[in-house]
């Protein structure tokens, strides 16, 4: 008897299981809304302004790197600290057109990029 019963909950929770979870039939886990631009719209380089300002901030404090980036009213650059000194920080794989990136030995910025 106990065997029949335990047969039984565990068919019953085997069939739960595999029973959709959303009661909305036009949402399932596959779902992924659509791209807002198609592959050839996308920008895949650097403006002019950002590889200049880029090029333009190597040689400065951190301090002024980070204040010309922030103070570029063309564009709404971000400025990203990826190396200080022997420290690397972690940091998001994604390339983003309107981030640059510094490297900083001394307080000095050695290298930006973008992305």
């Amino acid at each position: 008897m106990k065997s029949m019963i335990l047969g039984v909950l565990t068919a019953t929770l085997a069939l739960t299981a595999c029973s959709p979870q959303s009661s909305n039939p036009e949402v399932t886990s596959s779902y992924l809304p659509a791209p807002t631009e198609s592959g050839s719209d996308m920008e895949l380089a650097p403006s002019a302004t950002a590889q200049a300002v880029a090029d333009e901030v190597i040689g400065m404090s951190e301090a002024e790197a980070i204040e010309a980036i922030a103070g570029i009213s063309s564009e709404s650059l971000t400025p990203r600290i990826v190396r200080r000194d022997d420290e690397n920080f972690m940091i998001t794989m994604d390339y983003r057109l309107d981030r640059i990136n510094l490297e900083i030995d001394n307080g000095i910025v050695t290298q930006a990029s973008i992305g």
